[in-house]
């Protein structure tokens, strides 16, 4: 007998066991949100639900070896509840047998009602079930099928992400650079306004690709590739009026004024900031699993934030200089502060009240508009200082050379203004888009927090809210009824 499983029926089966711990856990926080407390109060807390459910358990192991993480991972549906612990979370809620009935058939650990009531009341041994998303505290769950259902389906996910993301969005955008690059090579590349419109074609190209045709199960990796890709790219705009780049490539034999070396520029930019955005979406998948989904929000968003962010940033040290690199310094620190943020916010163990929404939207605003007068005032003062040392595109980290005014055109001082130019071009153009894209989406993110509920991950089902409020209401009343 063949006992080979087809892998579509493995991704099938494991889609629709995820879709009923889903369900099941959807249930569980509208049990959680309107129970009844002594004191006349509704809802409990995850911490509450998990100390009732230790004083009904005959070990009490619920309040010991699990923390509210446990709770937000069963009601998202990233585990599911073994019966026992479903029986459990029913004696510390007060259920009937034919409500905790309910959440084992939804979740997949009955094959009917009648045998669901039948382990709902204890007639049936809860450790011979092993159906469901493995629960990471159930040790009825052979170590073997766990691992098969865990790392084997996220593996091979994991390795189609990335190859879609390589073919279908990276290198169509790589493509068409190259072909804007020919463009502007029969254009000319010697003449002020090409390499301009160059960098800004491209910019429009990959701004087009990464947010109006956007993957929502990527979360937020399009817009931190794309915002990355944005901050490497702008600084070409400095050393354009010179028919430089910042990495360089200028300095090579045989690309000096061409638009080659602007091509090779955009193209780096474009394989850093896609390696960080595949880098920080694959991090953050990875921090959500095993035993690292218990440390805070706030670590598991800087582990996933700030390695690629890291790599970026020592990338641009090696091959620019000391100019480029101090200016990308404090924005990438900007950048990763806000992604961080951005990460939090979504997070499902964030459960922010509301008056804790209203403090952190006053806080972003304010630093919003501070940081924005105090941008606008720093780039007037460094380009309207005459002292402000500019530097010139004649060295690196790895090696310098001497540039060649007369073959250039202009003297040492004439192409310092130029530069100075430049540098009006690519301060206005960071500016805007950090002002308006990056803190107007940080501005967004923070009023849309809803105070006091669970938010949605990236890899987080959506749930119906019209759902969540007549289940809600529904139990309220049978809750008063009963008692």
């Amino acid at each position: 007998m063949n006992n080979f499983r087809d892998p579509i029926d493995m991704n099938n089966n494991r889609d629709s066991q995820r879709a009923r711990a889903a369900q099941a856990g959807f249930l569980m926080r509208a049990y959680r949100e309107s129970f009844l407390r002594k004191e006349g109060r509704r809802g409990l807390t995850q911490d509450d639900l998990l100390r009732l459910m230790a004083d009904v358990d005959v070990d009490g192991e619920y309040g010991e070896r699990y923390s509210h993480a446990t709770v937000s991972r069963w009601e998202t549906g990233q585990t599911s509840p073994s019966v026992e612990r479903f029986r459990t979370f029913g004696k510390a809620l007060e259920l009937s047998d034919a409500e905790v009935a309910g959440l084992i058939l939804l979740s997949g650990l009955a094959r009917d009602y009648a045998s669901a009531i039948e382990q709902a009341a204890g007639k049936v041994d809860a450790r011979s079930i092993r159906h469901g998303v493995p629960d990471e505290g159930d040790a009825s769950v052979i170590a073997v099928d766990k691992q098969r259902v865990r790392d084997i389906p996220g593996l091979s996910s994991m390795k189609n992400h990335v190859v879609r993301f390589l073919l279908l969005r990276i290198l169509p955008l790589a493509v068409g650079i190259a072909a804007l690059g020919l463009m502007m090579g029969f254009l000319g590349g010697d003449v002020a306004w090409v390499p301009v419109a160059f960098v800004a074609l491209a910019a429009c190209l990959v701004l087009g690709q990464g947010f109006l045709f956007t993957d929502p199960a990527a979360g937020l990796r399009d817009f931190f590739w794309v915002t990355l890709f944005i901050l490497l790219t702008t600084p070409i705009l400095q050393f354009a009026p010179l028919r430089m780049d910042h990495y360089n490539f200028h300095s090579l034999a045989h690309l000096g004024d061409t638009s080659i070396a602007y091509t090779l520029a955009l193209l780096l930019n474009l394989a850093l900031s896609a390696s960080a955005g595949l880098a920080f979406h694959l991090l953050w998948r990875w921090q959500n699993s095993g035993a690292r989904s218990n440390r805070s929000a706030h670590l598991r968003a800087a582990w996933a934030v700030l390695p690629p962010v890291a790599v970026v940033f020592v990338t641009v040290v090696v091959l620019s200089h000391a100019w480029v690199w101090m200016q990308l310094a404090a924005v990438l620190l900007i950048v990763a502060a806000v992604f961080i943020v951005l990460l939090v916010i979504r997070d499902p163990m964030i459960k922010p009240s509301e008056s804790d929404r209203r403090f952190v939207l006053s806080t972003v605003f304010t630093v919003a508009v501070v940081g924005t007068v105090l941008g606008m005032a720093t780039v007037l003062a460094i380009y309207l200082a005459p002292n402000v040392p500019m530097v010139l595109p004649d060295h690196n980290l790895v090696w310098s050379w001497n540039l060649n005014y007369e073959q250039l055109g202009y003297t040492r001082q004439e192409a310092l203004d130029l530069l100075k130019l430049g540098y009006l071009w690519h301060a206005t153009s960071l500016f805007a888009y950090m002002a308006f894209v990056v803190g107007g989406t940080l501005i967004v993110a923070v009023f849309r927090m809803d105070g006091g509920n669970v938010h949605q991950s990236e890899d987080e089902p959506a749930l119906d809210a019209t759902a969540v409020g007549s289940l809600a209401s529904e139990r309220r009343n049978a809750r008063a009824s009963y008692r």
